[in-house]
Parts: C-alpha cells; structure tokens; sequence
C-alpha cells in the first residue's frame, strides 16, 4: 500500500539545519542587546542613584591593600601594593580599614579583589560613618566566580551620611593559606558598573548551611536581578522576535524554536553546575579521606558534636539517664540546634520538648540541658532553684557548665 500524500514531511538539510541555527542566533542577541538596553534605560536602581548623586562627575576611590590598616589579626603588605592577611586573632578574626571621607549617596557599589577567598573565611564589609561613629555597619561579602567582585550597597540602609571608615572584617578559618587583598574601590553608579554587581550576583558563591535541605537560593537575598526571570525574559522575546520573522518569510522550522528555548536553558544550567562544582571542592576539602569523627569535626555543628561528646565520656551516666533538652531558636534555623544537639547524644534518652521544662513529666534524677540562653528561664545558684514564669520552679543541681550549654539534674522534687 503506497503512503498517503502529504503526510511524511521532508527530512531537514544540512544547509536548512544551519541557517535556522543561525537565525535563533541572531534573535537570542537581538533579544539580549534590546533588553539589556532596556535595563540600563530604564532601570530603577540607576535612576534612584542619579538622583541621589551630588555630581555627574564622581570619580572612583580607589585603597589600594597596603593602605589598608591591620587592626586585628597579622599579615604585611606585598610588593604589588597587596595587604596580605596571614592570620586571626585568638577569636578567629581580623579587621582591616582605613580613614576615609566620602558621601555614601554618591558611590552606591564597591569592587573588592581578593585571592585565596573560600568559603571557610567569611568576610564583611564594615564602615564607619559621621554621623554616628560609635556604630560599626556591615555588609556581608561573597565570594565570586573572579577575584574582581561589585556589590550593590545602595539599597543598604546603613549606607548613608558620611563614611569616614571603612575596611574588611574576616571570620573563620584561612586555612594555612594568606588572604591577599588587592583593592577596595568604591564606585559611582554607570551602567558597566551595575551590569558588573548583577554578574557578581550570578556567580557568587554561598556553602550549604543547615537550611539548604529546605530551600537553596541561586543568588543572594539582596541580589539586584534573578537569572531565572532575566534569561525567562531573554528566551521569550527571542521566541517572538523568531516567530515574527518566520510568520513573515513563511518558514517555520522546529530546529530555530528548540535552540531559543535549549539555549538559554543551558546558560541557566551552567551557572547552577558552577556553584555545584564548588560546592564539590569544599566538599571534598572538608570530608574526603577523613574518619567520622574527623569529619564531625570538620561540620557546621562541629562545637555540639564535642559538647555531646564532652557529656557523654565525661559527665552523663549511662544511656538509661532521661535527658530534657531547651533550646530557644527564636523562630529561626527550624531548632537545628536542639535537633542536631538530640542526634548527636543518641543513644541517650532525649526529650526534645523546647524552651521550657515540661513540669508534670520530670522525675528526680532526670537531668536538663539547655542550649544557649532562654530569656524567660533562669536559675539562682544560692537555692539551687530554676524558675520560668509565675510558678515553674525546680529544684536542680548544675552538673556542668561549658559555653555551649549546662546541665542541670533535678534534685530534691518539684515546687509549686
């Protein structure tokens, strides 16, 4: 039986195959130049900073590294006008800055350069300002996917007045390895600067914390502009602009739509792997190779695995001992701390029941560790007392006291 006509369509040539690639192209730039100019024009954030400026013509300062002042910490300056911050203090920290005067409503981004940044040194910007110089502000610094790295401060709120101070605080860990500090810009607004803070966004990167489980973000919290929502706008109008030219040379071609739509999917994709592979890298540093313990150590809640540890070898009884654990989060960190501190005392008996002892449920003998400080909790040594509220009062015995938490056991009964 013979095919019925019209129903095969012709296969697709090399020559077509080409130029409807090519043609996808040529939308996708057209698309990215026109909304790109369209940005820039109409930008908010440009407008508010020019209006906000006192001059058209602000020229940016520029502190070179070694005009940088240690303050906390050790290092030197290099012979390429490098600062280079070789170690923290005793509470794993160093501040560096230098005097300055300039007004904040004129240089609404900073460029920072900074080698051997990884996610084990946490870094903040931090300022002074005239108008209140007893107050220190800062702003958190991520680390980029170059050593040149602009971020927005004119949405800060503390970015106001007169800066007259100005520098980097370092927490964290250096890991044998010198922090080289380069430069510390402040610039005006223009359009190559605020293209250059939302590319920093794209690429910067933030390690997993204890939240990532639940909700992972591709860019910071205050990022200027979402990839996602610029390459969605940049994928849809190239689709119109190719089916407009298509409609009017009647030739609709598959290949030209599909490379629209991959195209910008790619792009989107391939900034999501390149944090991922940095993601891997810590990853390795911080675990591969290395025993449990060691790789206990090496996590985010590496001081209550050594208080649970501390408490298990050196304090607690055996396992059979009942253990309320209080913790108050505050309403952040979904009580990470209070669940990771019950994970690690296991195979204790643990009752993870929140801020407050549960009264009608404790026995003498059982025992109460609290995490941190609970404001509404409080114990007075000369009695032996603990007391919450109107009438919660306990008689205990601190056990163990650590910066971490204390143990109390329940002694002599409950009291009304």
């Amino acid at each position: 039986m013979g095919a019925v006509p019209g129903t095969q369509s012709a296969p697709i040539g090399n020559v077509e195959f080409v130029w409807a690639l090519a043609r996808a192209l040529l939308a996708l730039a057209a698309s990215a130049i026109f909304l790109t100019a369209a940005y820039l024009t109409f930008s908010p954030e440009l407008a508010a900073y020019r209006a906000a400026a006192g001059s058209d013509n602000i020229q940016p300062r520029t502190i070179p590294g070694d005009d940088l002042t240690i303050r906390l910490g050790t290092g030197g300056t290099g012979r390429d006008k490098t600062l280079h911050l070789a170690g923290l203090s005793q509470d794993s920290r160093a501040i560096v800055t230098r005097n300055t005067s300039l007004q904040a409503s004129d240089y609404p981004f900073v460029e920072y350069t900074i080698n051997n940044l990884h996610p084990g040194a946490i870094v903040y910007l931090i300022w002074k300002t005239a108008e209140n110089s007893e107050e220190i502000s800062r702003a958190r610094l991520h680390q980029s996917g170059n050593e040149v790295t602009t971020t927005c401060l004119g949405n800060d709120e503390n970015w106001i007045g007169t800066i007259t101070e100005i520098g980097f605080d370092v927490y964290g860990d250096l890991r044998d390895e010198a922090l080289v500090i380069s430069s510390l810009r402040i610039l005006p607004y223009s359009p190559a600067t605020l293209l250059a803070a939302i590319w920093s966004d794209w690429t910067m990167f933030e390690a997993w914390d204890q939240t990532s489980i639940n909700h992972l973000r591709g860019v910071p919290g205050n990022a200027i502009l979402s990839p996602s929502v610029a390459i969605a706008a940049w994928a849809g109008l190239a689709l119109l602009a190719l089916g407009m030219v298509s409609l009017f040379k009647k030739a609709h071609n598959p290949i030209g739509y599909l490379a629209v739509i991959f195209i910008p999917w790619i792009v989107l994709d391939l900034l999501w792997q390149h944090r991922l592979s940095t993601q891997l890298t810590e990853t390795k540093f911080l675990f591969q190779g290395k025993p449990q313990h060691e790789r206990h150590l090496a996590d985010l809640d590496a001081d209550l695995y050594q208080y649970a540890q501390h408490l298990k070898s050196e304090v607690l009884p055996g396992p059979e001992a009942r253990i309320f654990l209080l913790h108050d989060d505050k309403g952040e960190r979904h009580n990470y701390r209070r669940l990771r501190t019950q994970f690690h005392l296991l195979p204790y008996n643990i009752y993870n029941y929140g801020s407050l002892p549960p009264r009608k449920h404790i026995r003498d003998g059982d025992y109460i560790l609290v995490l941190g400080s609970i404001n509404s909790l409080t114990f007075q040594s000369s009695e032996n007392l603990m007391t919450w509220g109107e009438r919660g009062r306990l008689e205990v015995e601190i056990v163990d006291e650590h910066p971490v938490g204390r143990l109390y056991q329940v002694g002599r009964g409950k009291a009304e």
